[in-house]
């Protein structure tokens, strides 16, 4: 009977938490019964987000998960859970990589395994193209859980990626982790053990398709694919979509005629589907077999609002006649929608433009394929406005967002980088960080830019600004709501200014990057009563230049901006304004400081402390 109270009173939990919301989960999960890492409040919080993901509530199952991170000690099947979720909410790969490696490291499994866990680590290793982590990852699940066909397909797509990026991919250097052979020789060896071992599973052939696709094969290529066409007949049904895949490589047009046909008309599947509509990529081996018109050919790509610029630019090369490329590169023209970019060709696109009728207006791009973008572009006409990115790192340092305003490309008209806003003279700083490719340009007509990003742009980092602003602009550390500006020259400060409310309240003059002297108007009175001198710089010092402009330069209490320990010699204020210094601070070099003060104005300091 109490097991049945428990149970209602934890429905009528779940209840109240739905009612109120999301905003009211994390109150009433703080108020669960229970020590922290507890494992029955644990698996309270799993059975709950199991719940709202079965009903299709991610955010909601993310949430709570992240809630329960004081629990995840107690259980893993918390931490793999989060990671699912996190990868279904297209979440920081990074971040679910994280979760599973908690998961893994704490193994205590009751609802799922570490084999799980591994199987998904290695699918997002993959994606951010950490192939050789893959494989380790998955001679450990081999360990644990045996081959099986999702594990033996993920091992064909970290060698496949091995062998497509460069990565000891020449032929002859071995490949690294788990494997001892070649590269190739070692995703021909396990693609025909697949094939082997998963006769019925369709799989193995597309990503065979897929890896052979533009590539010159060599003679244990023609043998593999030998192997595969003898086997796609009886795969067609599987996966339809490998009959337009295997045409280029069928020696007779006729049949492959015949299956292209047959697959972009639906008659491949088993049951007719009434919604059916052929992929795009289709149109490539359908035109060169001559089985559709140009135009008609133009008009089934653009009817998509998310197109591959490979299949544009394939389609385009074999559009046969001069009207039917013009009436291709007018639909490009008055296209609305995506078009995306796998430079690499992994399967997975690494950036994407939107246009509207033709018109470019953004662009983004996540060069590591973390999930994060890395570079946003606004267009207006076409030109670049505006950018969004991420700054090169700097050691200690976490990542930073910088804001790129152009005020005609590729001059910078400013950019923010944390609370410092940096302000080049105009023409002084250069920086473009993507290049144009023209698609579908034709003898009467241009084509339509698209853009991606430069691999020879050198980023941006607080150094770069720093050497060609001709000023920086920040909030004050030392008065509040006032806005400092630092007037530069090749990265080092010549003059800082602060005003508050339009009011002049302090100067600093600075010497080889150094400061020299500040005067404040510490009281507001609009006189500035106070004035600061700084020590010379040590022999052989380093000026504070090179994308660090605050430092060396003043702020209360002896602190530099920056926060660290400034040169402060001394500091006196006349705060009656008589001409005479009332009292004065002496600052020593062990930390120690020494107060004196003129009481009676007659130009003695009476005492000293």
């Amino acid at each position: 009977m109490m097991r049945r109270n428990s149970y209602f009173l934890f429905v009528l939990f779940l209840g109240l938490f739905l009612t109120v919301g999301l905003s009211a989960q994390s109150d009433q999960f703080d108020n669960f019964p229970g020590e922290r890492g507890d494992p029955a409040v644990a698996e309270k919080y799993l059975l709950w987000a199991e719940d709202a993901i079965a009903e299709g509530r991610w955010t909601q199952a993310r949430a709570a998960l992240e809630r329960a991170a004081d629990f995840a000690d107690a259980s893993s099947d918390i931490s793999y859970l989060l990671a699912l979720a996190r990868s279904n909410e297209n979440e920081d790969r990074k971040l679910v990589l994280q979760s599973l490696e908690r998961a893994i490291s704490v193994k205590r499994w009751k609802h799922y395994t570490e084999a799980q866990a591994r199987l998904l680590q290695a699918d997002q290793l993959i994606t951010l193209r950490r192939y050789s982590l893959a494989l380790d990852t998955l001679a450990v699940y081999k360990t644990i859980a045996g081959e099986n066909a999702d594990m033996a397909l993920l091992r064909l797509a970290a060698l496949k990626g091995l062998a497509l990026n460069g990565q000891a991919s020449n032929g002859t250097k071995p490949g690294p982790g788990a494997i001892s052979l070649p590269v190739p020789v070692e995703f021909r060896r396990r693609m025909l053990e697949t094939l082997d071992h998963y006769p019925h599973d369709p799989r193995p052939l597309r990503m065979f398709f897929n890896y052979v696709q533009g590539r010159q094969l060599d003679r244990d290529d023609n043998a593999l694919m030998e192997i595969a066409l003898r086997r796609l007949p009886f795969l067609l049904e599987a996966d339809p979509e490998l009959a337009w895949m295997a045409a280029s490589f069928i020696s007779n047009d006729d049949q492959a005629r015949r299956m292209v046909s047959a697959y972009r008309a639906g008659s491949l599947k088993p049951r007719a589907d009434i919604g059916f509509k052929p992929n795009p990529a289709s149109l490539i081996p359908a035109l060169n077999l001559g089985l559709v018109s140009d135009n008609n050919a133009a008009d089934e790509l653009f009817t998509g609002t998310t197109l591959e610029k490979e299949i544009i630019v394939n389609v385009g090369n074999l559009l046969r006649s001069g009207e039917g490329r013009d009436y291709f590169v007018r639909k490009l023209h008055s296209f609305t929608g995506a078009i995306t970019d796998d430079e690499d060709g992994d399967g997975y696109a690494e950036s994407r433009a939107m246009y509207r009728q033709g018109n470019l207006q953004e662009y983004y791009c996540d060069t590591d394929q973390d999930g994060i973008t890395d570079l946003f572009i606004s267009f207006n006409a076409g030109t670049p406005q505006r950018a969004e990115l991420t700054a090169l790192p700097v050691q200690g340092s976490g990542r930073a967002e910088a804001l790129i305003v152009w005020e005609r490309y590729p001059s910078v008209q400013r950019a923010v980088l944390g609370i410092e806003n940096y302000l080049p003279a105009p023409a002084g700083f250069q920086f473009a960080p993507i290049i144009f490719t023209e698609l579908g340009a034709t003898d009467s007509y241009a084509g339509l830019l698209f853009p991606r990003r430069d691999p020879l742009s050198p980023g941006i980092s607080r150094r770069m600004l720093a050497s060609s602003a001709a000023s920086v602009q920040r909030r004050s550390a030392e008065f509040e709501h006032g806005v400092e500006q630092i007037f530069m020259e090749r990265g080092m400060p010549l003059r800082a200014e602060v005003t508050l409310d339009g009011t002049l309240v302090s100067v600093t003059e600075f010497e080889n990057g150094y400061p020299v002297i500040q005067r404040l108007d510490l009281d507001l009175d609009g006189r500035m009563e106070t004035v600061r001198r700084f020590r010379p710089p040590p022999k052989g010092g380093t000026p504070p230049s090179g994308g660090t402009p605050s430092r060396g330069i003043p702020s209360a209490k002896g602190q530099s901006a920056s926060g660290g320990q400034s040169a402060l010699q001394s500091s006196e204020s006349d705060w009656y304004g008589g001409g005479i210094f009332s009292t004065a601070e002496l600052y020593r070099e062990d930390g120690s400081i020494n107060y004196s003060w003129d009481l009676d104005g007659d130009g003695k300091r009476e005492n000293e402390k």
